[in-house]
């Protein structure tokens, strides 16, 4: 009877982190997410729980109400995030355990700002498939968050080459529009010089 129980316990200690994987990722989705996107998200998630203990879920509805989604949470692991959008009730939210959402600053994630949000200035646009777009860059950025708080790097990641792109292109931008306003500024100051 003793060996049985210490067999039982070993058997569970041994495949507990396949029953743990057999929890995906993206935990509900009503069409709203491609498959390429869902797949992507499932890979970086894996990566990151094998490497931190850290479960990153994703439940996205098209019809379902946020306060319905929000509930899929307590079914998760103990150390936790997710990210949760409802089209229905127009509304998108990361929610988790406590010592989980210490490890990423929430508000920046979802911050309406282009500068620092990767989330909401997505949903802002009405260009292409935005909630693709808006929940795999929102993903990754909380994942490469949580990454970097426990000091690891990770091999499926989305980066920070669009995010570095975007931040180049606006430099330029607001570079060119500086040096085109000192330029007019100068012009006017060499013709009122003329003109007295």
């Amino acid at each position: 009877m003793k060996k049985d129980i210490q067999g039982s316990f070993l058997l569970a200690f041994f495949f507990f982190p396949f029953f743990l994987f057999g929890q995906n990722i993206v935990i509900l989705n009503e069409g709203v997410l491609s498959q390429k996107v869902e797949n992507e998200i499932t890979l970086i998630g894996k990566e990151l729980y094998e490497k931190t203990g850290i479960f990153v879920g994703v439940a996205v509805g098209d019809k379902t109400l946020f306060e319905d989604l929000i509930q899929r949470h307590n079914s998760l692991p103990n150390s936790h995030l997710l990210l949760v959008l409802s089209k229905a009730s127009h509304k998108v939210d990361i929610i988790g355990s406590k010592g989980a959402l210490a490890l990423i600053d929430k508000e920046v994630i979802l911050s309406p700002y282009s500068g620092t949000g990767s989330i909401l200035p997505i949903l802002a646009t009405k260009k292409g498939d935005i909630y693709n777009a808006a929940i795999l860059n929102g993903y990754s950025d909380i994942v490469e968050r949580i990454a970097q708080a426990r000091g690891i790097n990770l091999e499926h990641t989305i980066g920070n080459a669009n995010r570095d792109t975007l931040n180049i292109l606006r430099i330029l931008i607001y570079g060119f529009v500086c040096f085109a306003l000192l330029y007019y500024i100068q012009r006017r100051m060499k013709r009122k010089e003329r003109y007295e």
